[in-house]
């Protein structure tokens, strides 16, 4: 099959893992000969790029990043996309993350006739939020009809024969629906984000006693990296605890709170027990994970479904995080994961104690979780589910 891949950033620029996890798709796609042309914005920017190996990226579209970005002029991004289609004749016009791009790149597939199928990792699609002028019911079911194809009403909301969406978690499929967006059960189907094994497979090593904590992710509020010093300046009080310490990897978009993290560690005096990395290039992450013991996942903002804890997990690394939005597919208390309360420091603190002060449960959580990152979260297998749902509809 031929793929055009729509979306906001490709790497190598990326903010978060999701930018990074559509790479490993398309790459993935690929190599099960399929071939792939990638449409995605101008951030920083870049206009073009020659095309490397067998994926050409085309960086043209307009990236808005926030409400102060000038709007967008739909005509001349609808043509961008155009113009990919009837360059590239896809079997499949593929949307993934469009936070940022303009909301009539949808609609415009639609018109042209392309076949279109979404991969869903954030709420921006399924909240219908995608922009200021969706004002009316009207509106509203113009854009579902585009994106979506056909949609009739059921007491007043309207309900999607999807054949062609992929939800990253059942959170975001069922974040779907209570936005009013009954998704019909056949044809759309989760796949979950999965990694390739032999990228994230440390050597052994003896991670008993606990010594080292990390943290990796943007350093952005709802991510909750606060938490994660906070709950370490309380344990480093305890003399049980005088030799853990807390690394923390990744930049951010958010300079002011990136500062007051940094500043966090001197005021409650553990300035000799945090490092921060800054931001990592992911070709280094499988060291990083093999030199910690724990991940501490504190994210407070409904986390559609996480890659970084699939790459800890699978490096050997337990896992003290929290159960919003995805996470709770994956993170099951004392059997896959000691998870805290969002935001709660001492909370944190209290699941961080508890997972160093018992072996057997150290072991056991590594070990159940390791499986279910090995059965359950593979790119081979989430990629599987994809091929499947789009030769089924084909």
């Amino acid at each position: 099959m031929k793929f055009l891949v729509v979306t906001n950033l490709y790497p190598p620029h990326h903010i978060g893992g999701y930018e990074l996890g559509c790479r490993d798709v398309v790459e993935k796609l690929r190599q099960r000969g399929h071939a792939i042309r990638v449409l995605t914005s101008s951030f920083q920017n870049e206009k073009t790029e020659t095309p490397t190996g067998e994926i050409a990226v085309e960086r043209t579209l307009q990236f808005n990043p926030d409400s102060a970005a000038p709007p967008h002029k739909k005509r001349a991004e609808s043509r961008k996309l155009v113009q990919a289609v009837q360059a590239f004749s896809p079997d499949v016009v593929y949307f993934w993350n469009q936070a940022g791009l303009s909301a009539w790149l949808p609609f415009t597939a639609h018109r042209h006739g392309c076949r279109t199928a979404f991969f869903l990792s954030d709420t921006n699609f399924v909240s219908w939020r995608i922009g200021a002028w969706l004002t009316g019911a009207a509106e509203k079911n113009r854009l579902i009809r585009a994106l979506f194809g056909k949609t009739f009403l059921v007491r007043g909301w309207p309900v999607v024969q999807n054949r062609v969406c992929h939800f990253c978690s059942d959170f975001i499929r069922q974040a779907a629906v209570k936005n009013g967006i009954a998704v019909a059960t056949r044809g759309s189907t989760v796949a979950h984000w999965g990694i390739e094994l032999a990228q994230f497979t440390a050597p052994p090593r003896e991670r008993w006693p606990v010594k080292k904590l990390l943290y990796v992710g943007q350093m952005i509020s709802q991510k909750g990296a606060h938490t994660a010093i906070a709950a370490l300046g309380l344990l480093a009080k305890e003399k049980d605890f005088s030799g853990l310490t807390l690394t923390l990897a990744g930049g951010g978009l958010q300079p002011d709170y990136e500062k007051k993290l940094r500043a966090l560690p001197a005021q409650l005096g553990i300035a000799d027990r945090v490092i921060f990395l800054g931001k990592v290039p992911r070709a280094d992450l499988p060291r990083v994970y093999a030199e910690h013991d724990v991940l501490v996942f504190p994210s407070e903002w409904d986390e559609p479904f996480a890659i970084t804890p699939l790459e800890a997990i699978h490096s050997g690394l337990a896992v003290v995080g929290t159960t919003t939005g995805g996470s709770g597919e994956l993170f099951r208390n004392r059997e896959t994961a000691m998870t805290f309360a969002a935001g709660d420091a001492a909370d944190c603190a209290r699941a961080i104690r508890e997972l160093c002060g018992n072996r057997e449960l150290f072991e056991k959580i590594t070990a159940n979780a390791r499986h279910e990152v090995r059965t359950k979260h593979t790119l081979d297998a989430m990629v599987d589910k994809i091929e499947a749902n789009l030769k089924l509809e084909t």
